[in-house]
Parts: C-alpha cells; structure tokens; sequence
C-alpha cells in the first residue's frame, strides 16, 4: 500500500534586475508541496469507497456505516457521504427498548418509522438493529410487572360497651374506690337518657373512683384492647383539675397524665368521646402490664383524683384491636395429674404438679434415667385458617433440675420426625439451675439467608409450611436431660397477604413485553428493513440497570426460539435474522466463537427455529507489539475460519480501529504518528480481506464500519476527519474492499 509522503527539498529565491529606463522584476518560487497538501491530493485522488467493491449480481455483500437515524434524516453532509460511499446504514444502536420508552409505559417508533419511510426508492440497505437482549431493556418497569399482589393485613376492631346504664334502674348505686356515692340519675341535659353521677354538692368524691365489673366476650382478653373511651361531665368545677383522671384494675391505679381539664372537659358540657389509651405512655394513656393482658375478667374504676369532685359519667366503652399476633398454647393445665407424653427416643414425660406451685407441667427424665436425646412429643392442631407458614417462633418454660440438660447439642425442633437443630442450649438462653427461666427459650423461625451458627433459629422446611396438623417435639440435645417444661408457645403472625405470581404468570407476561417492542419495531420498519440482530449480545454478562435476563423467565433456550418466532410472524416480507455479539481485540475469539456458535445450535435444535447468520460486532486494535500483534492477526483469522465452518451468512459491524503501544495503552488520534495510522490502515485492509479471502462468496453479508469521522480526543481511527476530510484509514478500507 501507498501511503505518500513529501519532504520540503527547496528554498525560495528570488531575484530582481534592475534595468535602465525599465524596473523589470523576475520571480522563480520552486518549493514542494507540504506533507499535509500532498496527502490530501493523494487521497483525493481515489474514488468513491464502494467503487472499489469486487461482487458479482447474486452476492448478498453490502458496504455500510453506523449512522443514528436522526443524523440521516438531517439530509447533511453525512447523508450524501453515505449515499456516496456506502451501501446502506446501521441505526440499531439508536433505536433501543431504553430510549424509545414513552411515559405512559408504550414504545416510541416513529424514528424507526420516518428512516424507514426515508430510504423508499433509494438504493440504501437500512439495517434496523436488535430485537432482543439482555442489556439495554427498561428493567425497572418489567420489575414492576411481577411484583406480588400485596393485600395488607386489616386488623380486627371492635368495641365492648362496659356501662351505657340504660339498662339500669334510676337510682342505682355503684361501688366507689373510696367515699361518696355514684348512682344512676338522668341526663342533666335531658338528651342522652340516663348517666352515673358521681359524687354530690354535700359530699364530693375524694380521690374516690366508681367501679365496674367487667367480663369480656367469649375470645377477647384485656391485652387485645387498645383505648378505653369515656363521656365525662364536669358538675360546676369540682375535680376539674387536682392530681388529674385514673383508671384502676384490679385496684392497680394507672395516671392518664392528664388532669379533667387537659381531657377536654368544660364545667357543666359533657366531653362526648374522650379516649384514654392503653398501650400509650403519651398522655392521656398508660402501658397496661403484660401480667394483665391475659385477663377476661376484672374490676374496672375510672374517673378524676380530686379531693372534691363530682361529675356525670356515661358510655364506658373499650376498643379492641387484634395485632395480628398470637399464641398456639400447650400449658398441662386441663391434663390429669400421671398423664404421661411419649417420647421420641424412649424415656418419660408425666404430668405433675410444679414443685413451686404454678400449677402443672411436664416433668421430662427422671434423677435416675435422664432424657437422652429424647424429646417429649404432642399433636397439634392450628386454628382454622392457620398453616405453620403463620408462625413465627417456639417458646416455653424451662425449669432444669440440678442443671441436667444445660449444655449439650442445643434445644431442638422436630416436625413430623423432622429435627431442626437451634444450635442454642438452655444455657445460651439463660436457664439457671433448679428454678424456672420463664420465656426465656425463644426459637425463631427464620429463612435460610438469616440463619447464623448459634443463633437459636431455625428454619422451617418449605414442604412443612403448609401443614396445619403435626407432631411437634422440643427439649434440649442432651445425653442427660432432666427438667419440667410449661407453656409451650407457637408464636403466630398475620402478615401482609402476598400472592407471587406463578413462573407461568410471569412468562405469559414477558412473552407480551417482548413482542410489545419486536412486533412494533419490526412493524415500524416495514419492507425497508429485511435484517435484524434477533438476538443481540447472548454472551454479554454485564449486569446493571439496564440489564434484564429474559431466559430467566422465557426458558434459557426458549426465549430466543420466542423472539425468531414473533418477528417472523410479524413481517410482511422474509427476513434476514443475525445473532449479534462484540468481539473485542481482547478476547480470546475462538473460544468465543464456539460458545456462539454453539448457542446457535442449541435455539435451531428443535428444527423449527431458524437463524441465518452471525452478525460480529468487531473492536480491533493494532499493537505496536509485534508479538501482540502476530496474535491480534493469528485470531481474526481462526474467528472468521470458525464462522465460515458454520454454513451460515457472516456479517461484520461496527468495525472499528485504535492503536496501542508496547505497554499496552491506546494512544489518542491526535497523537498518532504517519507510521502509526498507516500500520492501523494496513490491519484493517488485512481484517476485511481475511473476511473476503475465508468466508463464502455467497455467505458474506456485508461489512459495516463503527464511524465514518474521528475525533481528535478519541481513540478511534476513522476514514474521515471531522470536517470530512478523509485520511489514511480510507486508503486502508479501499484496500481491504478491492
């Protein structure tokens, strides 16, 4: 190849005779042309770029650029050097799922739709991209499209009116904490029938309170209410202020924090409504104890602490809430005295009375026989709508007798025979010797990620979530083991519901997402694009926002035999269908080139599916290496001899050309020396005649350059400068074309 070059070889001179009568003047300025002149001649002086192609009528090659739809609907300068040069244009890496996305969540094919409409009655080849990948997708919005149906958990609610006194007698008498009185009277108001009057003008109730027996409904306890709501009527001022409104259980005073006024309460207007909490420290409210909780049955007194009050009461009202939580009990106390549990590994557990006196337990082992490894077993049956999926924990008593037991293996879970070790013993969780540890061993069920050695969890096999009725064993993995155990709990809770949707769900689901945008564009691009990446960048591994694994939910074969099958069915016109992927300098092409080739087959194994060829994304580099480089050659070469074995059409894109130096680094345009991009155009002429020289005459589709103009701070070398000028590389692909 001819690269030409000029040196300055001459000076200028110049000379000037002066004549009688006549001034007379010569010059004679013989230079030669600058290198940069010369060079420009030089490469002027070839023709048009796809002149120079050798094809006879029936071949398939075409000669094209990488241009964006938009820069070829400007009608530019770059329109009229493609007409001018080049076969047809690339403007897949233009139109992609990310930035063809509309708010509404539609794709945007009106680009794809105006170059098509563009190249009608010309001759440009319009190469329209790739219909399907991992990379470059709208991965948020598909995200979204399989999230769980949520149905959040509704808590149940309702009230339990305590006193309303409409059902009592005028003149009825309740008990007081203290002095004074609390009978039924009527409303002073004359509206609301009949309230409790407490205390009178003569004899005002000093820090004394009425109270009310209270039995729950059947299933409720105090722990599952949350307020307690009163309406109050202040007689005058007494007992609007002093040491503020309390509420007593069982005789356990609790202060609200706030005094009749701070309630809401006005001399002689009732205060309709006015909620004390139950679960609050914040006034007006208290924290009930946990010892309460479990009460249906209690006295109940509210009211101002004042050394002279009085007031009208009416509508004692508490609210319930259930949280959502729960206990799934075993507590000895309704088996007879000898009952006695089998084990599962032989031993005794019987029925007795605590030794301390809380009523009955089990006592597992005896001093002389131990338990070893053996753990009392009992059946269970989970309230209606329960599965084991609701639970969340184990808990119970543990009262080792003369520290039998303490140590070992950790407590144990076994279900249905299945045991689930907590890698925890009863001295992990704190058991003393020869005294009851109360709720101190607590098991939780965890999933398997949040399991750590040691951490008295455990993990609940998926196929035993679903049971409702089971054989539970618990005890301590001790070759010795000797205790009473109480209360054994199964801790439930009612969580959001959350309805996954099934692999078949989601397939159907991303099998109507892919031919959104392959129907679409395939569409858009009507009769003027017959060539598509069906397939584009398999092998890629990237994974970021932008990426989405489609075989993930298609089927890792069936996904792309999908994607052929929609843009076939889609077409008016027979297509063209490349599986695309880079090859960058880098890498080690061969091996690269099996996997493709090898990925191909497995999609064509139901000899339905048909690709037609390979569309190589190609990244060269020239070394100034000569080792490096021998080896960058040797590659191209084995890849297009593996291509050419496969039968199919080869299609080169996005070919392009940078230099890197001995250490390996890629020098800047701006930088580069004459020897240095004629070297680069010298390998880009051998790329493309190994391609001419190794791939089929009739399989070679076509080449196509990454850009056609370079920039002074890139990389890239280009057949054009960026004002159009064209420069060495252009003779290189002249070579590489003839």
């Amino acid at each position: 190849m001819k690269y030409f070059n000029h040196k300055i070889i001459g000076i200028a001179m110049m000379c000037a005779t002066v004549m009688a009568c006549t001034d007379k003047y010569d010059c004679n300025l013989q230079v030669e042309k600058p290198e940069e002149v010369a060079n420009s001649e030089y490469l002027a002086s070839f023709d048009l770029l796809k002149s120079y192609i050798t094809r006879d009528a029936s071949s398939p090659f075409k000669f094209t650029a990488n241009l964006s739809s938009t820069d070829f609907l400007k009608k530019d300068i770059a329109y009229s050097t493609i007409l001018s040069n080049f076969d047809g244009i690339d403007i897949g890496g233009s139109i992609t799922p990310v930035n063809s996305l509309k708010e509404d969540g539609s794709f945007d094919f009106g680009g794809m739709q105006l170059v098509a409409d563009a190249v009608k009655g010309t001759d440009i080849t319009l190469y329209g991209g790739t219909l399907c990948s991992n990379q470059g997708q709208r991965t948020a919005y598909y995200n979204e499209l399989i999230q769980p149906i949520i149905i959040p958990f509704v808590p149940e609610k309702g009230k339990t009116v305590i006193c309303d006194f409409e059902n009592d007698e005028l003149g009825k008498a309740y008990g007081m904490t203290g002095g004074s009185q609390a009978v039924v009277e009527n409303d002073p108001d004359g509206k609301s029938g009949k309230a409790l009057h407490v205390g009178t003008d003569d004899n005002k109730a000093a820090y004394s309170h009425p109270k009310f027996n209270v039995k729950l409904p059947e299933g409720r306890k105090l722990g599952d209410y949350v307020n307690l709501t009163i309406d109050m009527r202040i007689v005058n001022e007494d007992g609007i202020y002093g040491a503020g409104m309390r509420v007593f259980i069982n005789g356990k005073e609790f202060n609200v924090g706030m005094n009749a006024k701070t309630f809401g309460c006005n001399p002689n207007t009732w205060n309709r409504g006015a909620v004390i909490s139950l679960n609050s420290a914040t006034a007006p409210g208290f924290i009930l104890p946990d010892e309460m909780k479990g009460l249906t049955e209690f006295e109940l007194a509210v009211g101002s602490a004042s050394g002279g009050a009085q007031y009208f009461l009416d509508n004692i009202v508490m609210n319930y809430e259930l949280p959502g939580t729960g206990v799934t009990k075993i507590d000895f106390e309704k088996d007879e005295l000898g009952t006695s549990y089998p084990m599962t590994n032989g031993n005794s557990s019987v029925v007795e009375n605590d030794p301390e006196g809380s009523g009955k337990v089990l006592h597992v082992g005896t001093a002389a026989t131990p338990s070893n490894r053996s753990y009392p077993k009992f059946n269970i049956k989970l309230p209606n709508g329960k599965t084991l999926a609701d639970y969340i924990a184990l808990s119970l008593d543990m009262h080792l007798i003369d520290g039998k037991g303490k140590y070992g293996s950790g407590m144990k879970v076994v279900i249905n025979g299945v045991e689930l070790d907590s890698q925890k013993g009863p001295n992990g969780f704190g058991c003393p010797d020869n005294a009851w540890a109360r709720d101190a061993i607590y098991i939780k069920f965890v999933k398997k990620s949040e399991k750590e050695d040691g951490d008295g969890c455990i993990v609940i096999p998926e196929n035993l979530k679903s049971l409702t009725e089971f054989e539970l064993a618990v005890g301590s993995g001790s070759g010795e083991w000797h205790a009473y155990i109480d209360n054994i709990n199964l801790h439930w809770k009612a969580d959001d519901t959350i309805i996954e949707k099934t692999p078949e769900e989601k397939k159907n689901i991303f099998t109507e997402e892919m031919n959104k945008w392959i129907g679409g564009i395939v569409n858009a691009g009507g009769e003027s694009v017959k060539v598509w990446n069906i397939v584009g960048e398999p092998l890629d591994k990237t994974m970021d926002a932008n990426t989405f694994n489609w075989g993930e939910y298609l089927g890792e074969v069936e996904y792309a035999r999908t994607a052929v099958k929609q843009a076939r069915d889609t077409a008016k016109i027979d297509l063209n269908l490349f599986v695309s992927n880079t090859f960058n300098q880098s890498d080690e092409m061969g091996q690269k080139a099996d996997e493709l080739i090898a990925l191909v087959k497995s999609w064509e194994a139901d000899d339905v599916t048909r690709i037609d060829g390979y569309n190589i994304l190609l990244h060269a580099v020239y070394s100034k290496d000569a080792t490096s480089q021998k080896a960058n050659e040797k590659m191209i070469s084995e890849l297009f001899d593996k291509l050419a074995q496969t039968g199919k059409l080869i299609r080169v894109s996005d070919l392009s050309m940078m230099v890197e130096d001995t250490e390996g680094k890629f020098i800047q345009t701006s930088k580069l020396t004459a020897d240095e991009r004629s070297a680069a155009a010298n390998y880009i002429a051998f790329i493309m005649k190994e391609y001419r020289k190794t791939i089929a005459s009739d399989k070679q589709y076509g080449i196509s350059i990454s850009s056609m103009t370079e920039t002074s701070t890139g990389n890239k070398i280009c057949p054009w400068t960026s004002g159009y000028n064209r420069n060495g590389m252009y003779e290189g692909i002249v070579e590489g074309l003839k």
